[in-house]
């Protein structure tokens, strides 16, 4: 089911204003058909059933135990408890590419991170902000309540990429902030040294802990290999000091070296028992979100 009202491609989502306009618009684009309670975690449990006493609500009447019984009851329910999660945010020097005329790779994991934290909290949840990049911060702790989306988005907006600092350190900060059970959803280009090793290990640990682990990868179609670069002379972004000779459109292994290195990230994370789901800067935030949320629904 695609979203009721036309999408915008993410460079043209800029010009609405702020992330709270974007967030808004976001999540009204793809909620409807997306099965959005896969994301939430407060609800009721039902317990028992109990007969009907004068003033107990109506809605709560289970009407095929009256017509199996002839009397009324009614359906208790415990609440369940809200969940704590956690929304960690690349910041790393590499998440400041963009492709010409597109948005960077930070200003998209930004919107996502916006309409998650709009549609996590309307469900409920207490949900806080966490990046890394130059070091690791813990920028918002969990909370529901008035004003907290506007300041997640605040720290959204201030977020400067800077440092080549990878997700393992703010992993572990993360889940001492956490009880255990929680979510942590990490939003990132995932160009991790060693291979990606510390962060599968982060990751591991926090699964251990019995937390859910949700891993958004950030990429462009330029750095996959699905429009080719011309030569010239390249640098490491989270290392200027070191160029890098290459001609990607002229190296018929350049695209499939890629995908080997992120289909054997998302293989470990997937080994972990997180959730890995590639998501790329040319495609509507709202087509992403709902058929990654049409998956989990599925």
């Amino acid at each position: 089911m695609q979203p009721r009202q036309s999408v915008l491609p993410p460079h043209l989502l800029e010009r609405l204003g702020g992330l709270d306009l974007i967030a808004r618009r976001v999540v009204r684009g793809f909620v409807a058909g997306a099965h959005p309670s896969v994301l939430r975690g407060a609800g009721e449990d039902f317990t028992r059933h109990r007969a009907y006493q004068q003033g107990d609500d109506l809605r709560h009447l289970d009407w095929k135990l009256y017509a199996r019984t002839d009397r009324l009851h009614v359906r208790e329910f415990r609440q369940a408890s809200r969940l704590r999660a956690f929304l960690v945010v690349d910041s790393s020097s590499s998440m400041d590419f963009a492709e010409p005329g597109g948005v960077s790779k930070s200003r998209y994991a930004a919107y996502v991170a916006a309409a998650l934290a709009h549609l996590m909290l309307t469900a409920g949840d207490t949900v806080g902000l966490a990046s890394f990049g130059a070091e690791s911060r813990l920028l918002v702790a969990p909370r529901n309540r008035a004003g907290h989306l506007r300041r997640i988005l605040l720290e959204l907006e201030r977020l400067r990429c800077d440092g080549r600092q990878g997700a393992a350190d703010v992993l572990d900060r993360v889940g001492n902030a956490l009880r255990l059970g929680g979510r942590v959803v990490i939003i990132s280009d995932l160009l991790e040294e060693g291979e990606g090793g510390d962060l599968l290990e982060g990751v591991g640990r926090l699964r251990a802990r019995g937390d859910e682990v949700m891993v958004l990868r950030i990429a462009t179609p330029l750095e996959l290999g699905e429009r080719p670069l011309p030569p010239g002379l390249f640098y490491d972004p989270e290392n200027p000091m070191r160029d890098i000779q290459a001609a990607p459109a002229l190296d018929p292994g350049y695209s499939e070296r890629v995908a080997a290195y992120y289909s054997s990230i998302g293989e470990g994370l997937r080994e972990r028992g997180a959730e890995y789901v590639p998501m790329s800067t040319n495609v509507p935030v709202e087509n992403a979100l709902a058929a990654w949320l049409r998956a989990r629904g599925g």
